[in-house]
């Protein structure tokens, strides 16, 4: 193999190697926020079929920290799934990815039990992500 075949296959090699991360942020898609309030409190952000089908989500906290305690996933066709997260989540950062029993489904709501660290600077928005 010439010196000029081997820059090649080396430089094709490394940008395969690129491209499953593109690939993956392209896939997460915003489904829906929710202002929270109270310091410990239950809230739902609905979704909706029309979203499409999803096999993986996570939530991110935008505003003040937060610990999210809880999940509770309904499906389109009737399903739930229970998640205890029980994480704190800084301002800014996510959940971990919680994949969704069963495969790809349509997302009818996630509610979520939370504590809110009020800080002073405004309020915390909850956002909820799908990955296809």
């Amino acid at each position: 193999m010439d010196r000029r075949s081997f820059m090649l296959s080396l430089s094709a090699a490394g940008a395969a190697m690129m491209l499953p991360q593109a690939a993956e942020a392209a896939t997460w898609v915003k489904l829906g926020t929710r202002k929270v309030n109270g310091l410990i409190d239950r809230d739902r952000i609905s979704i909706g079929a029309s979203w499409g089908w999803f096999d993986k989500i996570r939530l991110h906290v935008r505003g003040n920290n937060l610990w999210i305690y809880d999940l509770d996933i309904r499906f389109g066709n009737g399903a739930k799934q229970d998640v205890g997260v029980r994480a704190f989540i800084p301002q800014g950062g996510h959940t971990r990815t919680i994949d969704l029993v069963g495969g790809e489904r349509f997302i009818k709501s996630v509610s979520f039990t939370y504590g809110k660290f009020p800080n002073g600077n405004g309020p915390t928005y909850v956002e909820v992500w799908g990955r296809r």
